[in-house]
This record gives structure tokens, C-alpha cells and sequence, in this order.
């Protein structure tokens, strides 16, 4: 027995120092090479204890023995386990080989829809195409917009649609910040694909963010829009696109850091699904649809979850058929968590797809000003705080 106990605690040992090694070149390697704790935490996530105890009871047979007698018992190998890290395929599970390429395949714990628009299904799973280097060059060379691009006078909806009962009123504060993680995601109307990626360093979803911001002061709620360039930060400082989030994480803090009365934040982005599933036309003019997308990886994900949702039924009402509904994703999927951990109110919205035009998501834009106009008059007849965090119904 104690020879294999000390066998066991030499593999264990080379292990560590094998991981130690390659930390230290990862780490020598750049920026390009190194490995993001979260994926460390997403793979230190899939092994269980009784994986690990599974794998010493091969060498030690009383631990084997309490193992087998566990209900929960998975039969986990050191190779497949290593597959599993490596692929993201888990061995056994064929839903898992083909949810990347099928994504009607994609499994419960990857992805969900919480509340379902009409229509919606897990093939509309978005996936984040990083933009291509030829297709997105520096905002410098970029021709510069010589006007804004904002709604026709003719476009905009009725006053009576627009405009609820008793204006809401923050008084003077900013309380919602609109940013864009993925800010030069665009239209096949404004830009050529390269790829699979449709992007504009200048005619991009931070023109809905902006107009959404100018919206919400329109309706007494203050918002202001980040002027911020993720991508071309990532590209002064040599970093991966894989870490936009962690950059536009940065952004957000220090808006906080400027403003402490923020309470809102709503990441915009660009879907890809197509037309017939991102647009809906409602009394004669035409809307990108806005899915809500919330992290798993956030351990307060329900409240976030909780205002999408009630968000979703409130555009229901007021716009029928805009929200293509509030999903819900996991850890093994994308970045898993958003940044939606800086607050209750913090959401990702998908809004339309890469076949949508500027102006329609514009217009929803507008449209979703509206609903959270209305949202907030409504927390604030209930004697809500203004400074508190969004009320769970």
C-alpha cells in the first residue's frame, strides 16, 4: 500500500511540475500565448472529485472501491478527460461532436432559452465570428461619417406609441451606459464580407449604441454611450481578439469609477442568423429583432435573467414579436459571463442580424428606449428607488 502511495503522489508531483513548466513558457511566450484564467477555470470546472478519485482508485484500490459504490460515478479516464479539454467533445456524447457545427445539437447545458420569442430556436445559437484582419483595418485610414445616421422624422412611430403616460424622470443622472464589446460588428448594407465576418471600422453597431443613449435622454432617462474602440485597443496593446470582453470590462469600471450612479448596462452586438428570423415588421415599418443573451458564468445570473425576462414581456406588449426572446448560456460556450457580473441590470442584446440594415436597427433602437422608458416609469410607481438595482417581480 505505500509503495503506491508513493507512486500515486510521484505522478501527482510530475503533473504539477509539468503544469509549472508550461505556465512559465505560455507566460514567456506573449500575450498571444497565454492562457485566460477563466479558461483555466472552465477546464478545472469539467473534473470532478470523483473523477480524480477515479483515477488514483486505479492505483489504489480502496478508493476504487468507494467510487464504484457512488450512484454518481462517471466512468472518466485521465486520456479522456485530456480529449474532452482539448476538443471540448465529450467522449460518449455525440450531441457534444456535432452542437458546434448542428447548432440545433447544442446541448441543454450549453444553451437555453429561457423565455422563447416566436420563432425562436437553438438554431439561432449565436456564435462570435472574430473580425478578419483585411476586413477591419485601423479607424485611422477609415473614412469619416460626414453626417450621423439617424431616423427619418417620417420613420419614427407614433407620439402615442412613443411617449408613455407620465415621462419618466432621473433627474439629471446617467444611469445606463451603452458600450459595445464587439464594436465594429456591421451590415452586408454597409460593408463587404471578408469571410465570415461583416465589419466596419466606422458603420458598426456603436451607431445603434449611441442612438440608443440619445434615445433614452429623449425620454428623461440618462444614459450616455461609450466612445471607446474595443478592437482597436486589442490592437495597440497586441492582444487577442478572444479577449474583447475582458477589455470592454475595463471600460465599464472605469465609467463606474466617473459616474457611481450607473446602474444599467447594455452591451449591444451584431447577430448572424438570417433575415427571416432577425426582422419584424410592426405598423408598416420594419425592426431588427433584440435577443437577450445572459452568462451563466455569473453566480447572480437570475437577476440579470429576471430583468431581461421582464423586459422581453414588456416589448411584448408594447412592439409584439420584437424580442426573439431571453437565452440563457453556459460556461462551455463563448465567454459565459459578459460582464454581467458589474450589476443586476447588465445586459447583452443581440440586436438584428448581419443581413438587417443600419436604419432598422435604428429603429429598434428607438423601440427599445421606449420599453425601457416604460420599465422604469413602471419601478418608479411602485416607490423603487431610482438608485436601486432593477425590482424582481
Amino acid at each position: 500500500m505505500a509503495a503506491l502511495i508513493q507512486r500515486q503522489f510521484a505522478i501527482l508531483s510530475f503533473i504539477t511540475a509539468f503544469l509549472f513548466v508550461m505556465t512559465g513558457v505560455f507566460s514567456l511566450g506573449g500575450n498571444k500565448l497565454m492562457i485566460a484564467s477563466s479558461t483555466v477555470q472552465q477546464a478545472a470546472a469539467r473534473v470532478s472529485s470523483l473523477a480524480i478519485l477515479g483515477w488514483m482508485g486505479q492505483e489504489i484500490p480502496a478508493l476504487g472501491e468507494i467510487v464504484q459504490a457512488s450512484p454518481e460515478r462517471r466512468t472518466n479516464s485521465v486520456s479522456g478527460f485530456l480529449f474532452q479539454l482539448a476538443t471540448s467533445i465529450q467522449p460518449g456524447d455525440l450531441r457534444s461532436l456535432l452542437g458546434r457545427e448542428l447548432p440545433g445539437m447544442v446541448t441543454a447545458d450549453d444553451a437555453r432559452f429561457v423565455v422563447a420569442g416566436k420563432g425562436a430556436t437553438l438554431a439561432d445559437f449565436y456564435i462570435e465570428y472574430p473580425p478578419h484582419p483585411k476586413q477591419v483595418i485601423d479607424a485611422s485610414d477609415a473614412v469619416p461619417l460626414t453626417s450621423e445616421p439617424v431616423p427619418a422624422a417620417q420613420d419614427k412611430p407614433d407620439k402615442e406609441q412613443t411617449e408613455p403616460v407620465a415621462k419618466p424622470d432621473t433627474a439629471g443622472r446617467k444611469i445606463v451606459y451603452v458600450y459595445n464589446t464587439h464594436n465594429r460588428e456591421s451590415w452586408y448594407s454597409e460593408t463587404k464580407p471578408v469571410g465570415t465576418s461583416v465589419d466596419h471600422p466606422t458603420r458598426n453597431i456603436s451607431l445603434v449604441g449611441k442612438h440608443l443613449a440619445e434615445a433614452l435622454n429623449e425620454r428623461g432617462i440618462g444614459a450616455e454611450a461609450s466612445k471607446d474602440d474595443i478592437y482597436q485597443e486589442l490592437l495597440n496593446q497586441n492582444k487577442d481578439y478572444a479577449l474583447s470582453y475582458a477589455q470592454s470590462l475595463q471600460v465599464v469600471k472605469a465609467a463606474v469609477e466617473n459616474n457611481r450612479e450607473l446602474r444599467y448596462f447594455f452591451d449591444l452586438h451584431r447577430d448572424t442568423a438570417p433575415r427571416d428570423r432577425t426582422t419584424v415588421t410592426i405598423k408598416g415599418k420594419t425592426y431588427a429583432r433584440v435577443m437577450f443573451v445572459i452568462g451563466k458564468r455569473n453566480k447572480n445570473y437570475e437577476k440579470n435573467e429576471a430583468f431581461a425576462t421582464e423586459l422581453h414581456q414588456l416589448m411584448e406588449e408594447m412592439y409584439p414579436e420584437l424580442s426573439r426572446g431571453v437565452m440563457e448560456k453556459g460556461a462551455k460556450t463563448d465567454h459565459g459571463e459578459y460582464n454581467q457580473s458589474i450589476s443586476p441590470g447588465s445586459l447583452l442584446m443581440e440586436i438584428g442580424g448581419t443581413e438587417n440594415t443600419l436604419q432598422e436597427c435604428l429603429n429598434t433602437a428607438e423601440a427599445l428606449a421606449d420599453v425601457f422608458a416604460a420599465y422604469y416609469l413602471k419601478a418608479e410607481k411602485v416607490d423603487k428607488p431610482a438608485s436601486d438595482a432593477p425590482a424582481k417581480r
